[in-house]
């Protein structure tokens, strides 16, 4: 597909940036231009790519930076790799003419839009974080919720009429500065296709597109060496981030879990402190010797040995979340519970992949591993899904998109 224009790519230094630059780079070369975002003159902690440059954003009006190398480079299309405060100051400034296509992280959309932040904690997650007596009116769940956003965005649209001061009501609980810059994003990437019924619901006339940041092939998976159909012990989460609900899974499993089967669950980045310690008290107490917190970052091939003897894996995220270690654990042959509410959980019951809810763990789900045969399939289809040829499959889809939503712009 020979295309013309340039593309501006705005990240922001994270570890899976490498890998998104050189997938593009192979399959549409020398046409994109790719930004990290910096607050400080330090080098990138993550990114590596000698493709990529930095730009320095530290107070007020600096986002005109991308404004200028926008019009000095005659740019009309500019991807927003996730889409936190500065990029959304970004999209704000930009010209409506510009293409813009917003790749959705996950905390972007989950932290930014409220009607998701309130449902992503289950009970004793919420407890924590808002505690026991943070209830919500009965009379807020009236004119809070999807329905009430859907006549919201009819009435803006001018296609019902209602009462003005029904109008100021959802006003203040939909008409924020995130919901405006989604109004201008022209183009949205889902890293789970599922999610795209989400943000539809804030913009009805986003585009949907595919991409993912990873695939099997980088993820460096030797199923010899890390086979963990016969493994034993359960891993618990991805990370400290309250979004786990570790303390409701541990609750799930408590009753059910084998004598000696080890509950090892990473605390090594992405959590407060409190948290932390949260999560510790609640595992030494329902779990007294098999709990094995990480909580120092470890080399990636003692990591890799460590989650090896884990033949069962829970993550009880209700957002899009740890889609890179689903799917590692996944090929290496783990037993997966997710959340039954996750976005990820339906995608991939959709896509015939075995994967379970976490409230169907019972005494023999965590002691019958998958059979040879299920672990069999679940890699020939994440393999189908994630390769690194489906990966330039989705790239090319993506391209083919910006370039109609291109034409039709100046139609």
């Amino acid at each position: 597909m020979k295309i013309k224009y340039k593309i501006v790519h705005i990240f922001n230094d994270e570890k899976f940036i490498d890998s998104a630059i050189n997938i593009f780079e192979e399959v549409y070369p020398n046409k994109s231009l790719y930004y990290v975002l910096q607050s400080s003159n330090e080098p990138f902690k993550h990114v590596r790519s000698e493709k990529a440059k930095p730009i320095l954003i530290q107070m007020e009006g600096d986002e005109n930076k991308i404004i200028d190398l926008v019009y000095k480079n005659k740019i009309e299309i500019v991807f927003l790799h996730a889409l936190g405060l500065r990029k959304q100051q970004i999209a704000n400034i930009l010209d409506r003419e510009i293409i813009k296509v917003w790749f959705i992280w996950g905390s972007d959309l989950y932290w930014n839009w409220k009607l998701l932040k309130k449902d992503m904690f289950e009970r004793e997650t919420f407890f924590f974080m808002y505690g026991e007596d943070n209830k919500t009116s009965i009379r807020n769940k009236l004119i809070f919720n999807n329905f009430s956003l859907w006549l919201f965005s009819k009435h803006r649209n001018k296609k019902i009429l209602l009462p003005e001061k029904f109008v100021k009501k959802l006003e203040n609980n939909f008409l924020t500065d995130f919901y405006k810059v989604v109004q201008k994003i022209h183009i949205v990437v889902p890293i789970v296709p599922t999610e795209y019924d989400y943000v539809k619901r804030i913009n009805s006339n986003l585009v949907n597109a595919p991409f993912e940041y990873g695939n099997i092939e980088d993820l460096l998976i030797d199923i010899k060496e890390y086979n963990v159909k016969s493994a034993n012990n359960i891993l618990m989460g991805n990370s400290a981030s309250p979004t786990n609900n570790h303390v409701d899974a541990f609750k799930q499993i408590v009753r059910y879990k084998q004598d000696g089967q080890k509950i090892i669950v990473p605390l090594s980045y992405g959590g407060k402190k409190d948290y932390i310690r949260f999560v510790i008290e609640k595992g030494n107490y329902y779990f007294g010797d098999d709990f094995m917190p990480i909580l120092n970052f470890m080399p990636l091939n003692e990591y890799k040995q460590l989650i090896s003897s884990c033949g069962f894996v829970v993550f009880n995220h209700k957002r899009q979340q740890a889609l890179g270690n689903i799917n590692t654990m996944g090929y290496f042959g783990a037993k997966i519970f997710l959340n039954g509410k996750s976005p990820v959980f339906k995608y991939f019951k959709k896509l015939g992949i075995h994967v379970f809810n976490i409230n169907s763990i019972n005494k023999k789900s965590l002691c019958s591993n998958l059979s040879e045969k299920e672990i069999e399939h679940n890699r020939s289809l994440l393999f189908e899904n994630y390769s690194r040829k489906a990966l330039k499959k989705k790239v090319l889809k993506l391209i083919q998109i910006v370039d109609l939503k291109l034409r039709e712009n100046k139609c």
